[in-house]
């Protein structure tokens, strides 16, 4: 027999509200549209992914609020973090009565047992639960009951991310698993996320905004992490759809875990870009002080437009090349520098490479800037965007102590009061090719979309050319016929795919799992 799919559409409508300042509404809806794309009408399907068992709908006595006591057991697939937060008070829903509006696909795992949601409040009150969505913290849950003869039924928990096989009197077969009801649930409560986009860009110094690297499941020391880095406007949100269809390939969950870097998007390249760096390296020592997991060792980082341009400083090293490129003297030529302008320069313009990275999967990004970033939209973001502080003041201070230290570029930008936003750090510019011409130290793969009939050399985007986003080195180049937001197209994803298989291909033995995750069967009577 075959695994029967079935369809069912949903009409999508999505409303985002403007910003309550009217001054600045006409600003950040042409910046908007010009950079955000529209909200279109789409369809939601229903996938049942291939298996060799035969259950064409979830078994509805495998629940666990029927009035029937059950025992429960933690199995060894819920970590210490999962079992923290069942043992509480959440809420649990049955995962096919969950409503998945916003996502396109709908991915399920036919198999033994039920699938659940579990939803509880993140309490913050320890720094790894700092890296987690403050809007709360969700889980997949499969539920497999277990009949004990003469004893009280006994109710299996599994974590629906973690690929499963239990013996069951038909043989053995996966546990059931509703990837998609699990995320919906998680992205329902990102209203905050969402909100955040305009108004992060606009006043990025405001502490309100998080920044941060953020994980939606809970943290696995045998997973590699795919860190998602998003671009111009964006937020994690920006991946629900690609980490949607990824999330629900076995393979792909069994090897990898979505981490995520928000971060507000209005500061310069650089400034974001030092973030980033010390996030990432911050949150893998805390989950992992001695550095020895699968997670420390081995990260594939996807970044999108502007955030391929922060990525490229994970995986390069900057030497002097960046410095040079800014400045007409040589650091340690400089007397009495103050410490903390110091401190900025060595933060911002000088790294090493993350050894931990893999390898790099680039789509859409400007490394050789974008003009759409100057012109209207510049001067628009010029206009509302409240440069950071602390580049401003470092900026200024260099130009005031140091006549004639900055090159002529960064000399007018000074002079106009502060540092580049990061509209205007886009555009074509000095150290943005001195950011591009930095060799990258990992296999990396670029994934360029054009609009019309041209692919290749003289094509666009919509945003950024052909000739800024390629480059050279690069282990495949995919040409997708999508404009600028192309992470949702079907070629996109299974382009990313073929990657993340090919990743895991060859570094098998690095990315082994210990055998009791690997190969465990529980047995269901």
């Amino acid at each position: 027999m075959t695994q029967p799919m079935t369809r069912r559409w949903i009409l999508l409508s999505v409303c985002r509200n403007l910003p309550a300042a009217v001054s600045l509404c006409l600003s950040c809806f042409l910046i908007c549209a010009l950079l955000a794309g529209c909200a279109e009408t789409s369809g939601v399907t229903t996938f049942y992914l291939p298996n060799a068992a035969i259950h064409p709908e979830f078994d509805k006595r495998y629940t666990i609020w029927n009035g029937e006591r059950v025992e429960i057991n933690w199995t060894p697939t819920l970590r210490e973090e999962s079992s923290k937060y069942l043992a509480g008070h959440p809420r649990i829903l049955l995962a096919n009565r969950v409503h998945q509006i916003g996502l396109r696909h709908e991915w399920k795992m036919a198999g033994e047992g039920t699938p659940l949601v579990v939803f509880t409040k993140n309490p913050e009150q320890t720094p790894k639960e700092r890296h987690y969505p403050t809007s709360g913290i969700t889980l997949g849950i499969t539920a497999v009951k277990e009949t004990r003869p003469g004893q009280v039924p006994l109710l299996k928990l599994y974590d629906s991310f973690d690929p499963m096989v239990v013996e069951s009197a038909s043989g053995p077969e996966p546990i059931a698993a509703d990837y998609t009801a699990t995320l919906a649930v998680l992205y329902s409560h990102a209203e905050n996320v969402a909100r955040s986009s305009i108004a992060s860009f606009i006043r990025p110094d405001d502490p309100r905004f998080a920044t941060g690297v953020y994980l939606i499941h809970p943290y696995d020391p045998n997973k590699i992490p795919l860190l998602f880095i998003h671009g111009l406007l964006g937020t994690p949100l920006s991946w629900q759809n690609l980490t949607n269809d990824l999330c629900s390939d076995p393979k792909i969950l069994e090897h990898y875990q979505p981490w995520f870097f928000l971060y507000p998007t209005g500061q310069p390249v650089l400034e974001s870009s030092a973030q980033l760096r010390e996030d990432l390296l911050a949150t893998q020592r805390l989950f992992d002080p001695s550095g020895t997991a699968i997670a420390s060792r081995h990260v594939v980082v996807i970044a999108h437009s502007m955030g391929g341009l922060l990525a490229h400083t994970l995986v390069s090293d900057s030497g002097d090349a960046l410095w040079n490129v800014f400045a007409t003297k040589p650091l340690n030529s400089l007397k009495n520098l103050p410490t903390d302008v110091k401190d900025s320069i060595l933060k911002y313009f000088f790294f090493r490479h993350n050894p931990s990275i893999d390898r790099v999967i680039f789509l859409s990004v400007p490394h050789r800037g974008s003009v759409l970033a100057g012109g209207l939209v510049g001067s628009i973001g010029n206009r509302i965007i409240q440069p950071s502080k602390a580049p401003a003041r470092a900026l200024k201070d260099l130009a005031t102590q140091y006549p004639g230290l900055l090159d002529s570029y960064y000399a007018r930008v000074s002079a106009s009061g502060g540092a580049p936003p990061s509209l205007v750090s886009i555009t074509p510019n000095p150290l943005l090719n001195g950011l591009a011409n930095l060799p990258i130290k990992v296999p990396f793969h670029s994934i360029i979309g054009h609009i019309g009939p041209i692919a290749g050399p003289g094509s666009t985007d919509g945003l950024v050319t052909y000739s800024s986003s390629h480059l050279e080195g690069a282990e495949s180049e995919k040409l997708v016929p999508a404009g600028h937001y192309l992470m949702d197209h079907p070629e996109t994803v299974a382009e990313i795919k073929r990657i993340l298989d090919e990743n895991i291909a060859r570094g098998r033995q690095s990315f082994k799992r210990p055998a009791r995750l690997a190969s465990q069967t529980d047995s269901v009577h």
